[in-house]
């Protein structure tokens, strides 16, 4: 039983541990997901495009795109402009750079292949029907709040990324990868998609999307461990509460075991005073004390009420039931 119970507490201990590795690894995510998350400014955004557009004659740029380091190049020049700003290479500026290139991309196939909407290069916006250009937008992510949002960073961002677009779909250049510290390199795209029209709006504010460096880890176990546990928890409750039911009724049995034994402890006893006191009684022959005897000493209950009579009365009750027994 003991031992149960100590498995119990183990496998109990085990559960919570878990529990709170996986409550450690929901808040920690939320926590990136926070600390990820940054909202531009209009001031902010037409640095960031300043800045890429002043780097198209520096060394920064190559054929499909820029150098390794260019991200971190522009924090450090934002940070000269902005310096309580807080922009990070990655993840601020590497998901608005990824975010502003796929704007652009839609922008130029709307300028090729629009239908029933197109680009107003004078109002620098995405004009026409409004239901037709939600349904051509609902297979592109990011798209729908490009609609008659005005884009006033146009000219400088397609000359910024236009010819690479048109070169190499996304231009992914080799400042598309970063070195980190480990020294491994990683692609600068972020694995996980942004949810539904949850791209920002040129003029407006935009959360950053880009992902952390490096694969996730996984536990592809610990779902079976979960499990697992939960199950060896159940099977060992379930024993436990057949023991205490087991021992309940061996209590109950060793309960009327010890009042039986008690009964007849006091009976016999009883039936003991009840031949002191018959064979010392005064006015009963020796032919009546025998019958009494066996009388009223086989029944317990007229024993104890024979002992607890005053004498007077004993005589008087050993004659009636001696009378009651010969009808």
């Amino acid at each position: 039983m003991k031992i149960c119970l100590l498995i119990q507490d183990l496998v109990c201990t085990l559960m919570r541990n878990f529990q709170l590795r996986k409550t450690k690894s929901k808040e920690a995510k939320l926590t990136s997901k926070k600390r990820d998350k940054r909202t531009w400014t209009a001031e902010e955004e037409r640095l960031l495009i300043d800045i890429l557009h002043n780097m198209n004659d520096s060394s920064w740029k190559v054929d499909t795109g820029h150098k390794s380091g260019y991200l971190t190049y522009i924090e450090k020049e934002m940070a000269k402009v902005l310096p309580h700003a807080d922009l990070k290479a990655d993840p601020h500026i590497r998901s608005k750079v990824k975010i502003l290139k796929k704007q652009l991309s839609y922008v130029l196939e709307i300028m090729q292949n629009g239908s029933g909407f197109g680009w107003d290069d004078e109002k620098k916006m995405v004009t026409g029907d409004r239901e037709t250009y939600m349904g051509w937008a609902k297979s592109r992510e990011g798209a729908g709040p490009l609609y008659m949002k005005p884009m006033v960073n146009f000219d400088k961002l397609c000359e910024v990324y236009a010819t690479d677009l048109a070169k190499g779909g996304s231009a992914k250049g080799p400042g598309e990868e970063e070195i980190v510290e480990d020294g491994s390199i990683v692609d600068a795209q972020p694995t996980s998609k942004p949810a539904k029209e949850n791209l920002p709006e040129l003029n407006d504010t935009s959360p950053s999307g880009g992902s952390r460096h490096g694969r996730k880890r996984t536990y592809p176990d610990d779902e079976a461990l979960e499990s697992g546990l939960a199950s060896v928890s159940n099977t060992i409750a379930k024993f436990l509460e057949a023991e205490q039911e087991n021992a309940k009724t061996m209590n109950g049995l060793q309960r009327a075991f010890m009042h039986e034994s008690h009964v007849h402890e006091q009976t016999s006893a009883n039936r003991t005073k009840l031949l002191d006191i018959l064979q010392n009684l005064k006015g009963l022959t020796t032919e009546e004390v025998v019958m009494a005897i066996r009388v009223i000493g086989g029944d317990a209950g007229k024993t104890e009420l024979f002992i607890n009579l005053r004498d007077d009365y004993k005589v008087v009750f050993v004659r009636q039931e001696l009378d009651a027994a010969k009808k």
